[in-house]
This record gives structure tokens, C-alpha cells and sequence, in this order.
């Protein structure tokens, strides 16, 4: 190798302007290759990094968020500067590397699909939740588009498509505009447009997602969460791990200017529509939350639940298997998972399932324990599986990523946990955590067939275990999931159904 290729070298690796709550990719370089290699970015004249990467091995690129956390709260604009640091010390192999974060406000995404409009109806598309504007006040305007669609001045896309519009996208780029230092952002939007006579949607894209303590664990969780609802074009997303004290549910839907509900107890759950939830025909019980959307001339009953997290039966299996064991039987008794399934949830929306044939149900959520369908059987006796997805089943709901994805050795569809490779709460002694498939999403009604469905999960999220190797320290104060750029310790399923007339 020639001599010059083994120097130590540090360097940002884009040509843009970085902002906060973008990624931050940085080259690197060692002559030596060693595991334990690092990056540290530190504000400007400050000893003490307030955020770090790996570097492994002797080349490659660290990505750092554009929101990561530090001692103050968050990587906000600002100079900085980033140093390549050998092993576990503070022995400097490369930098320091200058780096600006600009306070230019900025959206979450650079484009978002609205939802569907008919020709001769009113669209309106918030845009101002999606906004980072540092507590700058902005102005938004139209840069280019569509003659029917304009902005208003607190940044809502709103407009009235042609008949001529139909079958197309309206288009509209608006700018969001600094009134102090002039910087300014852009996105752009898209429209479907459909013909007045409809139907408004042919396809309905539906989402099931454990947000980790009302999305509270990651630094700007929430601000991931928009980001990847407004990406990924959802129409319904069912949420867990979210408590109407806090008031997640209702703060992303009125960033996104969606409809929402939330569990009117102690459950926690909810769901936000971009469609409206009509709340007359909806429902709850303890257990579950039925929110029922309108899709134009379409009901559709969305069950979200959580179900019992005791008693976790893949515990108990053999280490490394999919096996419903005697052991595994056991444990699974001792839960609550069947009762709550059979009494207080099928059980109470046996009305909504008789009549599905008019208006689909989907049952979704975090259930806790894994598929039947998934799983080997080892017993006779009740239950010979996983008994709530297959009382699911016995009342003729369909598993949508089974219908998918049949095989599920081919498709295991991971959902738990992106972020929880190891376990010292619960198993003694600590070890590897079992990943299964615990996050689902079913129907009912034949006006919906699944065309796909898919788990996902951005980026590579830092484990959230207490592995020794990821404890905290105090020259790293935060834990290593703070930085993730997903904000869950569950992927999300989502379903992209076909809609029948």
C-alpha cells in the first residue's frame, strides 16, 4: 500500500451543509486497525465531546445524527469540531475537523404525499408541525405549482382540484423563509387527485408501532416518528406504549393535521388517521381501542391493543429455537393474553366482525408473544400454540404479513427487538434476547386484500440493553440509544391493503 494511503485521516464526508437533525457522515482512516476506535465531536474549544461514533476497523464512514444528545439537551447549531480517537483513550490519531451546524430552519422530510382528494373537494396539508424552526419566526409562500393549490400564511397547503386534476398529482413547493436572518427551507407536495365519482382510495397503507414510552427514550423521537410517517405515506397508524396523560398521540397528530383518538382510560393506546375517525361509531373497552375511520363510502373498524406483557413464554423456550415446548405452555398460562383476547376484546367487537363483509376490521398492535403460525408445536393439551393469534384466527381474522409472506423462515418478520439483542432484566443469567414476532396486524372483510406488508426499521439502532460493553460512563453520559435514529425499541409492520367496492 503506498505510504500515503496509510496516514490517519478525518473528514466530512457530503459536500451539503449540515443542519441539525440531518445525519452527519464522516470519513475516516487508521494505520491500525482496532475495534475500539472512535470519533468525537466537541462544540468549539471544549474538551469534552458531546457526542461520539464508532470507527472500527481501518477505513470506513461514522454517521453521526444531527440530533444526538450531549450534556445540554441536543447537537443544535453551532462550530464544532470532530477528532479521531485511538482504542478506548483519548489519544488523537486525526482532526480536529471543523464543522458549522447551521440554524437554518429546515422540515423533517424534503417531499410528503397528502391524502387523497376528490376532484371539487377541499384539501388541507399541515405543514408547519414538520417544521425545525429553532424558535425563529418564519413565513411560508408558494416557490411553484399547481395553479389550484396555494399556502397560507401558518403554513397549510390548501386548495380545490379540478375534474381536470383527476388521475394525477396536484404539485406545490412551498418555502419556509427565516423573517430575521432570510435563510429559508423548501418541500414539496404531492396531491392525489381522484375523480369526483371515486372512489377516493384504492389502496389504504396501515401501520402498527410501539412508540417506547411515548417516544421518550431517543433524543427527537417524535420528530423521528413524523419523519417516518410522512416517508413512508401512511394512512393509519396504530400506536402503543402511549398514555393519554401525555398526550403523544394528540401531539403528532396535530403536527401532521391528522385525526387521532386516545384510549379514554388506563390503556395505552392510540390511533391517528389522515381519513376522519368517526367518533359516534366508535368504541373501547378496557383492553382495546376501536377507532372507526371513514374513508369516504369505507368503515373501517381499527382494534388497537396491547396485550399482557408477563410471563414472556420464548423465555422458556430452548435457547435459539421456535418451539412451543411444555415449558413454554406453561409460562404462556400464567399470562393474561388469552383472556384478554377472547373476553375483552373478540368478545366485545363481535358486532363490528359479524357485519365485516360491510365494514373491515383490523386488529393490531403489540401482542407480546409471538404467531402461531411462526412457532412448532410440542404439545396436545390447551393451548397447543400461541392461543391469541389463533383465537384471531378461529374468528376469521387473517395475519396480513403471513397472507404476505407465508414462509416464515424466509420471512421472519422481526419485530422485537431492533434495540434489545440482550437481556440481564429478565433472564438470569443475562443472555441473548429471543427476537420474534410479536407486533401484528390482522383483518377482516373482504373489501380489504393485502398487497404487501413489510417490517421497518431505520437506520442501525444502538442496543438498549446493559451489556457491559454499552454501559454508561462518564465520559459517555448518555446511553447508546439515545443517538438512534429510530426511536423504538420495535419495528413497525406495515400493511398496504387493496381496497375493494
Amino acid at each position: 500500500m503506498p505510504e500515503d494511503e496509510q496516514d490517519n485521516r478525518l473528514s466530512l464526508f457530503t459536500s451539503e451543509p449540515v443542519r441539525p437533525g440531518s445525519d452527519i457522515p464522516v470519513f475516516y482512516q487508521s494505520q491500525e486497525s482496532k475495534p475500539n476506535n472512535w470519533i468525537g465531536l466537541h462544540r468549539e474549544g471544549e474538551n469534552d465531546f458531546c457526542a461520539f461514533a464508532h470507527a472500527p476497523g481501518s477505513v470506513g464512514v461514522a454517521t453521526f445524527s444531527g440530533s444526538s444528545f450531549d450534556r445540554r439537551g441536543g447537537v443544535g447549531p453551532g462550530n464544532y469540531q470532530l477528532y479521531l480517537y485511538e482504542g478506548s483513550g483519548r489519544t488523537v490519531l486525526a482532526g480536529p475537523v471543523a464543522l458549522r451546524l447551521t440554524s437554518a430552519p429546515y422540515f423533517l422530510v424534503d417531499s410528503l404525499t397528502a391524502a387523497n382528494v376528490l376532484a371539487g373537494r377541499e384539501c388541507r396539508v399541515a405543514l408547519r408541525g414538520l417544521l425545525e424552526a429553532f424558535g425563529q419566526e418564519v413565513t411560508f409562500a408558494k416557490v411553484r405549482g399547481d395553479f389550484w393549490l396555494e399556502v397560507t400564511g401558518d403554513g397549510t397547503v390548501v386548495g380545490v382540484a379540478p375534474e381536470s386534476a383527476a388521475g394525477r398529482y396536484g404539485l406545490i413547493t412551498v418555502a419556509a423563509r427565516a423573517r430575521a436572518s432570510g435563510e429559508r427551507t423548501t418541500v414539496t407536495v404531492r396531491v392525489p387527485v381522484r375523480s369526483e365519482h371515486g372512489p377516493l382510495v384504492e389502496e389504504l397503507r396501515v401501520a402498527t408501532w410501539n412508540l417506547w414510552y411515548d417516544a421518550t427514550q431517543v433524543w427527537a423521537a417524535k420528530a423521528k416518528v413524523l419523519r417516518m410517517v410522512a416517508e413512508q405515506n401512511l394512512d393509519v397508524v396504530a400506536m402503543q406504549e402511549v398514555r393519554r396523560e401525555y398526550g403523544t398521540v394528540k401531539e403528532l397528530a396535530e403536527r401532521l393535521g391528522w385525526y387521532f383518538q386516545e384510549h379514554p382510560g388506563a390503556k395505552d393506546v392510540g390511533v391517528m388517521s389522515r381519513y376522519p375517525i368517526d367518533e359516534g361509531r366508535s368504541g373501547h373497552g378496557p383492553e382495546f381501542l376501536r377507532s372507526a375511520v371513514s374513508v369516504d363510502d369505507l368503515l373501517v373498524h381499527v382494534c388497537c391493543v396491547h396485550l399482557d406483557y408477563h410471563s414472556y413464554g420464548p423465555f422458556k423456550a430452548p435457547e435459539g429455537t421456535r418451539r412451543f415446548t411444555a415449558a413454554v405452555q406453561q409460562e404462556e398460562k400464567r399470562s393474561r393474553r388469552a383472556a384478554e383476547m377472547r373476553d375483552q376484546i373478540l368478545a366485545e367487537i363481535a358486532p363490528q366482525l359479524d357485519a365485516a363483509h360491510r365494514s373491515p376490521v383490523i386488529v393490531l398492535g403489540d401482542f407480546n408473544c409471538p404467531s402461531h403460525l411462526d412457532w412448532t408445536s410440542e404439545v396436545v393439551s390447551a393451548p397447543v400454540n400461541w392461543p391469541a393469534t389463533l383465537l384471531l384466527e378461529e374468528a376469521g381474522l387473517q395475519d396480513s404479513y403471513r397472507v404476505a409472506h407465508p414462509d416464515p423462515g424466509a420471512h421472519p418478520g422481526l419485530t422485537w427487538s431492533p434495540a434489545q439483542p440482550w437481556d440481564e432484566t429478565y433472564l438470569d443469567p443475562a443472555r441473548v434476547e429471543p427476537q420474534d414476532r410479536v407486533d401484528f396486524i390482522f383483518h377482516k372483510g373482504d373489501r380489504l386484500r393485502v398487497a404487501d406488508s413489510v417490517t421497518y426499521v431505520a437506520g442501525q439502532p444502538a442496543p438498549a440493553e446493559d451489556h457491559p460493553q454499552w454501559k454508561k460512563s462518564s465520559s459517555c453520559p448518555a446511553p447508546l440509544w439515545w443517538y438512534n435514529a429510530w426511536p423504538s425499541d420495535h419495528a413497525a409492520v406495515v400493511t398496504t391493503y387493496r381496497v375493494d367496492r
